[in-house]
């Protein structure tokens, strides 16, 4: 790491956020449609959320990655956060009210936002230990 890169740590929270975010999206998409199906009124409510949270994930991956990407210049990590967060604004917008393409894009965002968050962490770790 150079001595003019901001310096990040594999220490500070904004992956472990990240990852939890990711999680609790998978919680939420794994749930919705149970939710849905047996509340029909909560459609608004949980359909209504998304545009939010993914403003939320897209906060919290530009605290992780940006900083990260400084320091690790990896692209693979830009390339796996811009995929999840894609998918994730395809089943916010896109595929509102189609509840099996919703929840599976929805999925398969979070899955790649926390394999995203997994590798920065990691690569992150690598080069705090390669500066000491």
């Amino acid at each position: 790491m150079a001595a003019d890169t901001p310096s990040h740590t594999p220490h500070e929270p904004s992956d472990v956020v990240g990852q939890v975010l990711s999680a609790l999206c998978a919680v939420h998409c794994v749930s919705a449609p149970l939710l849905v199906t047996l509340a029909p009124a909560a459609t608004s409510v949980v359909g209504g959320a998304h545009p939010v949270l993914l403003a939320l994930v897209i906060g919290v991956a530009l605290w992780a990655f940006v900083p990260g990407y400084r320091c690790h210049r990896s692209r693979s990590v830009l390339a796996l956060a811009l995929t999840g967060i894609s998918l994730l604004s395809v089943a916010a917008f896109a595929f509102e009210g189609n509840l099996a393409l919703e929840t599976a894009l929805s999925l398969a965002g979070a899955s790649v936002m926390m394999a995203a968050h997994w590798l920065n962490r990691k690569l992150l770790r690598e080069e705090h230990q390669h500066a000491h």
